[in-house]
């Protein structure tokens, strides 16, 4: 068996801080930072990557949760969330109202 004797897990660390000191000095000599993209005209721009996970999947998650959001507001308030309201009346501007009246206890 063959190796330094040092954990996998510090020798990345050290790499990731080497790393980064590298980055800083580069940035101190040449005033650019190294993860930055630069057109002809010494514009920075950023570069975004996505997740990796699809946007389908993304949304489907979002949905879900939105589904869920809906049930426990119906279990708390007898009423669903996307119920169209009859009440809603306007006021001379085009602003809608719609009158709640209750107990005020929670």
């Amino acid at each position: 068996i063959c190796g330094t004797g040092v954990a996998t897990d510090l020798r990345v660390e050290r790499l990731e801080q080497l790393l980064s000191t590298v980055k800083d000095l580069y940035s101190e000599k040449y005033g650019r930072d190294v993860d930055t993209e630069y057109d002809a005209d010494g514009t920075p721009w950023k570069v975004t990557e996505g997740t990796g996970v699809p946007r389908d999947c993304r949304v489907e998650r979002l949905e879900q949760k939105l589904a869920e959001v809906k049930q426990l507001y119906k279990q708390k308030y007898g009423e669903e969330v996307d119920q169209e309201d009859t009440d809603v009346q306007y006021d001379a501007d085009g602003t809608p109202w719609i009158q709640i009246c209750g107990t005020g206890v929670a």
